[in-house]
């Protein structure tokens, strides 16, 4: 397993090549100390037995999907267990090994990895990229993907923050700028119904604290708007906002250490919902994704 950094005068991100994971982050707080504001594993070698794939890429296709699935209304079997595949399963590009690209730029890198045909199921093989690059205070994830075939694709990146690593979540204030988010299964899964935010648990559009508060639900950006979310923690002084041109994020707190996921992707369950922004990528046609992490102090 290799490491790779990047940095500029505000940042400096260190990456795995395995799931081309984002391993730390480093920003000023605003005390002028550096901080890893990523909840990763203290050894590389730790996140081959990792089960929550922190820091990585996660493709073909993030989220959960009920068995079987349909392309262009073909229904196909894929992998699951007890009717669902979560985050590809046993062929998830987060327990790949990427290959780095020749690293021109101190403040950018790319990796790349073959998907072959027929993993967890789909069909066509898939050439992927993932860019990470330092724009001033923030880092930018840039996705592409070619199939061969015909093919459902949602990719995401796993990264855990905390903007306050030697503290809990709870006094750190959330904003999240949705209306509506994900009606779920017992299983997870989407059932296709968009429920209103308003005077529930979910409610993040106006700032406040996190509190007990654990989430796994997927929040429907309000149209118009890339700036999707903001998390502030008073400790430090930093804030991350994130931005993305998907319609939507996973907002996780993992139930056993003390962080958060802005997992950008389309919606779980998407090709067998038709009303669902589609994730069907037609072969040889390029997928694209790009999401920001920007990083200021108050």
């Amino acid at each position: 397993m290799e490491t790779f950094s990047i940095e500029n005068a505000h940042l400096k991100a260190v990456f795995l090549n395995y799931g081309a994971i984002l391993h730390q982050l480093w920003v000023k707080d605003k005390f002028g100390v550096l901080t890893n504001v990523i909840q990763g594993l203290k050894h590389p070698e730790d996140y081959l037995e990792d089960q929550w794939a922190r820091g990585a890429v996660v493709g073909r296709f993030a989220g959960r999907l009920e068995n079987p699935i349909k392309i262009q209304e073909t229904p196909l079997e894929i992998e699951h267990e007890k009717g669902v595949l979560l985050h590809s399963g046993s062929s998830g590009w987060h327990k790949k090994f990427w290959t780095p690209l020749s690293q021109e730029k101190k403040d950018s890198i790319t990796f790349e990895y073959l998907c072959p045909e027929g993993s967890s199921g789909f069909p066509g093989s898939v050439h992927a990229q993932v860019t990470y690059c330092l724009e001033a205070s923030s880092l930018c994830i840039h996705y592409r993907a070619i199939p061969t075939k015909t093919t459902h694709i949602n990719l995401t990146n796993h990264a855990y923050f905390n903007l306050s690593p030697a503290h809990s979540l709870g006094n750190q204030r959330l904003k999240i700028n949705a209306n509506y988010f994900l009606e779920l299964k017992e299983n997870l899964v989407p059932t296709g119904v968009k429920l209103p935010l308003a005077h529930t648990k979910f409610d993040f559009r106006k700032e406040k604290e996190l509190g007990s508060i654990r989430l796994d639900d997927y929040f429907i950006i309000n149209p118009n708007s890339n700036e999707i979310a903001a998390l502030y923690a008073p400790d430090t002084g930093i804030k991350m906002k994130t931005f993305t041109d998907q319609p939507g994020v996973v907002v996780f707190t993992p139930p056993h250490f003390e962080a958060l996921c802005f997992e950008t992707q389309k919606f779980s369950n998407t090709p067998n919902i038709p009303s669902f922004p589609t994730t069907l990528v037609q072969a040889a046609t390029e997928y694209s994704h790009q999401t920001r992490f920007e990083f200021s102090l108050l």
